[in-house]
């Protein structure tokens, strides 16, 4: 396996080459429909010092993680592709522009290393954030031809590693009031928010209640965070059915196991074997993907876990085992 820098250039553009059609296609999507054309540019070791000017004004970056470092893409608002909903989305915008990062991750990334985390904000400057976000040893880049259906042409930036990502969003300092920046608002708090600038999955820092109040992982008990890291299994389900076990074992190389559920119907989104969300099945790049297209509300999903106080003890009740309608006692109560 390569490492995460300037070593594995040649195999990261040969992913991105093969995902240019999907990452257009994402970008679409994000922006109400903007179509437009990918092509591949220059490539090779990069020198921070020689970046184009373009890139020391305000654009769109997306940061991509890898095991605690990430790449970043780097897209200029001056392209004029970058709409200004972006520099203070809502949630739905801050969703969109996290897909988007996710969808490009997952195109340009080979699969030596598969991305794990996705962050997506504008920022004033983009080589700034780039500098805050501290380049890796042997650094690469890929320049990315952007063409929209006017046949107007802009460019990108693909770099990679970055060693800090947790603080490249944390350049903004209130130049602009995009909900991912810093802001001494509780209630506008999102996961560029915290303090320390941690670099988080999507969808595990935000929980929205009914009278649209974010709340964060900061504002949780401390004892509550530590439930945070643990791991449940996420699936997709087309859909399931129960069977008798004769008929079980009788499948073989052929059969058809029918069930009730149109094979256009949206997959269900399982975590922990309950359902959350369904949406439906995507190509990213040569891998699987779902696109959710509806998810239930943080109090739909989680059970109050009931809270006993300190040095209280509710005794079980020990009862008559029955087997039909005979009692059966142990013989010590003889």
């Amino acid at each position: 396996m390569s490492e995460f820098n300037f070593s594995a250039l040649e195999s990261f553009q040969k992913t991105t080459l093969g995902g240019l059609s999907e990452a257009a296609a994402a970008f679409s999507r994000t922006f109400d429909g903007t179509v437009i054309t990918i092509s591949l540019g220059d490539s090779g070791a990069l020198d921070l010092n020689a970046i184009p000017a373009e890139y020391q004004s305000a654009g769109l970056l997306l940061l991509l993680g890898f095991e605690g470092k990430a790449a970043a893409i780097l897209i200029p608002k001056s392209t004029g592709f970058i709409p200004d909903w972006c520099d203070a989305p809502d949630a739905t915008g801050q969703s969109k522009l996290t897909t988007l990062a996710q969808e490009w991750g997952m195109s340009f990334f080979p699969d030596d290393f598969f991305p794990d985390d996705f962050q997506a904000s504008v920022v004033p400057q983009l080589a700034n954030a780039v500098q805050a976000g501290k380049l890796g040893k042997q650094p690469g880049y890929i320049a990315l031809k952007l063409t929209n259906a006017a046949g107007k042409e802009s460019n990108a930036l693909f770099i990679f590693p970055l060693e800090s990502p947790k603080i490249a969003l944390a350049t903004n300092n209130g130049e602009t009031k995009s909900k991912t920046q810093p802001q001494s608002s509780t209630t506008n708090k999102t996961p560029a928010d915290k303090p320390n600038g941690s670099f988080i999955p999507f969808n595990s820092q935000e929980l929205y209640t009914s009278d649209e109040k974010t709340i964060t992982v900061d504002d949780l008990p401390g004892f509550t965070k530590s439930l945070l890291k643990v791991k449940i299994p996420v699936a997709a389900v087309l859909a399931s059915s129960k069977r008798p076990i004769k008929m079980i074992l009788e499948l073989g190389v052929g059969s058809i196991v029918q069930f009730d559920k149109s094979c256009d119907s949206f997959l269900d989104l399982q975590m922990g074997q309950i359902n959350v969300g369904t949406g439906e099945a995507v190509k990213v790049g040569d891998k699987f993907g779902l696109r959710i297209h509806s998810i239930q509300l943080p109090r739909e999903r989680f059970h109050t876990v009931e809270v006993r106080k300190e040095g209280e003890f509710k005794r079980r009740k020990r009862g008559v085992s029955i087997i039909g309608k005979a009692p059966i006692r142990s013989l010590e109560e003889k």
